[in-house]
């Protein structure tokens, strides 16, 4: 248990809005002063390369496409996109995140 006189972590990721899309969910998560915007839905058409899909994108770098998975869980699709993120951002200018973070924080609230 922690100690009251701990200060929560002022860069731990923290949902600031979630909401239900047309086909999936939307969460919001603020890590470091960056918001991280989640779109996770399940499989729309036979076409569809998995049954969830997980995309991640940043405001602060708007001409960026989605990092984008599918996966047969919600969860292993967020840790693709965690995957993809990390092997691939630092050279599309992505800002870091930590990942292990920001999937304990989304399982904690079931949405993955």
């Amino acid at each position: 248990m922690k100690d009251k006189t701990e200060k929560a972590d002022p860069d731990a990721p923290k949902i600031t809005n979630q909401f239900r899309s047309r086909i999936g969910f939307v969460y919001d998560v603020k890590s470091s002063g960056v918001r991280l915007t989640l779109n996770v839905w399940k499989k729309q058409t036979e076409a569809d390369p998995g049954e969830w899909c997980v995309d991640a994108r940043v405001n602060s770098v708007p001409e960026t496409a989605p990092i984008t998975a599918w996966a047969p869980t919600r969860m292993d699709a967020l840790k693709e996109v965690g995957r993809l993120w990390t092997t691939t951002g630092t050279d599309l200018g992505l800002p870091t995140f930590d990942w292990d973070a920001v999937t304990t924080l989304l399982s904690g609230v079931r949405a993955v």
